[in-house]
């Protein structure tokens, strides 16, 4: 059968979505993908396709984009809504008045769908959810999540790198060496996920050394790559895969690469590792300065010691320093917010990244909001790129300021006296939009790649802050 996955922009270039176009191919069809922002006449090309059912990416902070986008879809092919909201949010199929949707990984309920739609039986489809005629929804319970990732097709990176030619040539390119992570933080869906899965999968599915490599090299062999982003949670949690990749991947690869991790990974022999395997840059989750908040309102019982000693042992070996952080939590105070931007000051930070929080359907987040009477978001009642205090208590302006603020106030290690007069002074943090353009220098500092080909390559893909909320498993 033909398939087509339809996404709104380049920008949200999907992992998932590639294992799952593997799936399909090794299953006998074919599968195009059609990403809205770049193409002059999307429906056409969607039309040209001729597909027998449509993919269509629904991810947390873009339903309205699925309800803008259904329309113009071919009348009559199923579009089954696949990612973090479909996963999460099922009645999100009767909203937007979809065909269906896909919970859970994708890698063996796709091509299960597909095999139905061509004359199996629906009922036989794993996490399959579909509108039941009377304003609610039915649905199949969830199959295993894949085991052995070894065992599958690999990703096709075609899908993208084909059809968009200028993602091909960025030589800045992500992979994933497992899945799952050990944590179970408040503001993260991971957990919904595991206890969804009926709470019997591995906490971190891991990819062997040999089937990295083998990935990496499929790349390399038809596209530029000169530098590497593994898009895990958890990167290396274990100790005898690290010292295998050390010793291998620097030597049958020898690309240098920016991972993610958590600070309790990195121990002395960890950071060496990491150093020797060609990491440039660790991201670790700092997430709130404020250790109690960090324990009680996100559920990560991170110590800042655990951070400290993390940050020096990664700059001793010679890796950059990225953090994840988190303002304007529940139960958060302006206070509170300022002693994130203290702590990653005191680390020397080189790549702060700042959210505002955001609470993922069913997370303990939102159960924390509830409590404290902040109230509800509605899920179709904001676009991809609003930037809003969603969690604060009181007035979300001054979180807001220092969100636009944060990374300069890092590197710059503006002082605190001067961020509370602005955060209380600026009454609106659209007046600090043009730091934008520091944001997007930090960032491309970050990947590594010289700055004409993050120029060429952002002008494609569009601002990040257009980005939905997906992850390596899920869309």
């Amino acid at each position: 059968m033909q398939t087509a996955i339809v996404q709104a922009g380049a920008v949200d270039e999907s992992l998932a979505l590639c294992d799952l176009a593997g799936e399909l191919g090794a299953a006998g069809h074919d599968v195009g993908l059609v990403l809205e922002a770049q193409e002059p006449d999307f429906e056409a090309a969607v039309a040209r396709l001729a597909p027998d059912v449509v993919f269509v990416q629904a991810a947390f902070m873009g339903e309205q984009w699925v309800r803008r986008i259904l329309p113009r879809l071919p009348p009559g092919v199923p579009a089954v809504l696949v990612g973090t909201a479909a996963t999460f949010d099922p009645d999100l199929v009767v909203r937007v008045g979809a065909w269906g949707a896909l919970q859970g990984e994708l890698d063996d309920s796709g091509p299960a769908l597909v095999a139905a739609l061509a004359g199996g039986d629906l009922a036989a489809v794993p996490g399959l959810v579909r509108p039941d005629g009377v304003g609610g929804t039915t649905g199949v319970p969830w199959g295993d999540p894949p085991g052995d990732l070894d065992v599958r097709p690999l990703p096709d990176r075609a899908l993208y790198f084909d059809r968009y030619p200028a993602l091909g040539r960025f030589p800045w390119k992500r992979f994933a060496t497992g899945r799952g992570c050990v944590h179970s933080c408040g503001f993260c869906y991971l957990p919904g996920l595991r206890e969804s899965y009926g709470g019997a999968r591995a906490a971190v599915r891991r990819k062997s050394v040999s089937r990295v490599i083998e990935e990496v090299r499929a790349v390399r062999a038809r596209w530029p790559l000169t530098h590497i982003h593994f898009a895990d949670d958890l990167f290396a949690p274990k100790r005898a895969w690290l010292e295998e990749l050390a010793e291998r991947f620097p030597r049958e690869i020898g690309v240098p690469f920016s991972c993610n991790t958590s600070p309790e990974t990195i121990t002395e022999r960890n950071a060496v590792l990491l150093g020797i395997a060609g990491a440039r840059v660790v991201g670790i989750g700092l997430e709130t300065g404020t250790e109690r908040n960090r324990s009680e309102l996100l559920g990560r019982p991170t110590k800042d010691a655990a951070i400290r000693a993390a940050a020096s042992r990664l700059k001793a070996q010679g890796v950059r320093l990225l953090t994840f952080n988190m303002i304007a939590n529940p139960g958060e105070t302006v206070e509170d917010a300022i002693a994130t931007v203290r702590l990653n000051q005191e680390l020397g930070t080189d790549f702060p990244r700042i959210n505002l929080a955001y609470p993922a359907p069913g997370s303990h987040l939102e159960t924390l909001m509830a409590e404290r009477g902040i109230p509800p978001i509605a899920p179709d009642a904001h676009e991809r790129s609003d930037w809003r205090a969603w969690c604060a208590e009181g007035d979300p302006v001054p979180y807001e300021v220092l969100a636009r603020l944060f990374r300069l106030a890092v590197r710059r290690r503006l002082p605190e006296p001067l961020l509370r007069r602005l955060m209380t002074r600026i009454p609106d943090a659209k007046w600090l939009l043009p730091l934008v353009l520091y944001d997007a220098s930090v960032e491309m500092r970050w990947s590594g790649v010289p700055l004409w080909e993050a120029v060429r390559y952002g002008w494609r893909v569009g601002p990040p802050n257009r980005r939905v909320t997906y992850h390596e498993s899920l869309p």
